[in-house]
């Protein structure tokens, strides 16, 4: 059996090519993408695709780099085949993200196939074995988990499409062995021998003295890959099932969960993250033991993981969220002294605050919504703003000037602490407000009398609009 027979043996045994259709290979100019090109264009009628190729000039090797495009796309073409030259930045998304070289390369890579494809489309990538042994030694060094070991698989599915790896069986001597048979050059990436990438030095140093120990070492290791695979997908159903059946638009609840064992509670902490984070990448072992140890303790906490990234766990509900300056607006109504009326708009919310005379025939009118306020004016003293929390900021709860902790007020009221610094407040002096926008605390100090003759009327919006004011 030649080398293209074993290909389309494996596409085949893999179910890679479920129905016909459109395949886009990735191709760099490299041995192993190379390879897969001719292998697909080969085979396309067999098989019944339409090849296509995209091929990423990265930005990093200049003359080099654009010389490695243009034999990907004179060779495409001279199979009849429209090869997509992309050019990226990899060096300005390494800077401008704060991540590796080798990471920013690989996303703006994949962009490009998702961008000049669609959903529904396969993507043929030329991972091989030794490729496979890599990952695999890199996920365990990383502290990646169970999955993590499971490797690289042949189908995975990625925004839509149909990512597919054809030549996953085949060792890289065996990959250019067949090039050489073929009479094919190829194009030699010159960053493949700076070791001071980690998957160069694994592919480097670290393989070839695995090698010297068995010569059958990388193989054994991606058949361990494969039975972990198995194993794990096994393992896995089960908790896509916990995941399902307590996942709200809330987040995860995790009252079961807390009392689980660790290992399948850390199981489903991590796909849960794999399923909500932009990125899992910088996610290890530690981030996910340390997740699994607090959920089981069940009291509320803030996480942070890598990328602006951070769990948030209160009343046993786990969710993700990106940081973001949501705390720290300021705004001072120094319009209204003037006019008697300011509007204040935020991407988030809108807040509209109005100064009029008041009439006692009103009183039955006074709004009950947690979104419209009458304030007594006279009775705020000092001067006023609207900002997020600040320590020390209280309400007046009584007519004898007792007060309310604003934090103790959003924990009776079981506002999460991720919300917290999300909320207006109408603040006098420094830290009496007296309205938490959005909620029914009012001040005592500033409620209507029948001695009130001027009011400040406040109407909160948020940027999704008030669905439910209430009471």
């Amino acid at each position: 059996m030649n080398f293209t027979e074993q290909t389309e043996r494996f596409i085949r045994e893999s179910g890679m090519l479920r129905q016909k259709g459109s395949v886009t290979v990735g191709i760099s100019g490299g041995a192993d993408s190379v390879c897969l090109f001719l292998q697909l264009a080969d085979l396309r009628e067999k098989l019944g695709i339409e090849l296509k190729a995209v091929t990423v000039e990265h930005g990093i090797r200049g003359d080099e780099s654009e010389s490695d495009a243009q034999f990907s796309k004179e060779l495409c073409e001279s199979r009849g085949v429209h090869c997509e030259v992309v050019h990226v930045d990899a060096p300005g998304r390494a800077e401008a993200k704060g991540i590796s070289l080798e990471e920013a390369a690989r996303q703006l890579r994949y962009e490009a196939f998702f961008q000049n494809t669609k959903p529904g489309d396969m993507v043929a990538l030329a991972h091989h074995l030794e490729d496979q042994a890599e990952t695999v030694i890199f996920h365990m060094i990383r502290g990646s988990g169970v999955r993590g070991l499971t490797g690289i698989r042949p189908v995975s599915e990625v925004r839509g499409r149909r990512i597919i790896r054809p030549l996953l069986s085949a060792t890289k001597q065996e990959i250019t062995a067949e090039l050489e048979r073929r009479g094919q050059t190829w194009c030699t990436d010159s960053t493949n021998a700076d070791v001071t990438y980690a998957r160069n030095r694994i592919r480097q140093i670290i393989i070839p003295e695995l090698v010297q120990i068995n010569a059958g070492a990388v193989r054994h290791i991606c058949e361990a890959a494969s039975d972990i695979g198995s194993m794990y997908d096994s393992f896995a159903e089960k908790v896509d099932e916990y995941i399902s059946s307590n996942e709200t638009d809330k987040g995860l609840r995790c009252e079961d969960l807390a009392l689980s064992d660790d290992y399948t509670r850390g199981m489903v902490i991590m796909e849960y993250l794999r399923r909500h984070l932009k990125s899992i990448k910088d996610v290890g072992r530690e981030h996910i033991d340390r997740l699994s140890s607090l959920v089981k303790k069940g009291k509320n906490f803030r996480y942070d993981l890598p990328a602006g990234a951070e769990v948030l766990f209160e009343y046993n509900i786990l969710k993700i969220n990106y940081r973001k300056e949501t705390e720290g607006f300021f705004f001072l109504p120094d319009e209204l002294t003037r006019t008697g009326k300011q509007r204040i708009e935020t991407d988030d919310f809108t807040v509209e605050l109005e100064v009029r005379d008041f009439d006692l025939l009103e009183i039955k009118d006074i709004p009950q919504k947690n979104y419209e306020k009458w304030l007594d004016y006279d009775k705020i003293v000092d001067s006023f703003c609207i900002r997020s929390r600040a320590p020390g900021d209280f309400f007046t709860i009584d007519g004898q000037k007792h007060r309310q902790k604003f934090k103790d007020f959003c924990v009776n009221e079981k506002i999460p602490a991720s919300q917290r610094g999300r909320i207006p407040l109408l603040v006098s002096g420094e830290h009496h407000v007296l309205w938490a926008l959005g909620t029914g605390r009012l001040s005592e100090d500033v409620k209507l009398s029948e001695n009130t003759r001027k009011i400040l009327v406040v109407k909160y919006t948020t940027s999704g609009g008030n669905e439910s004011d209430g009471r």
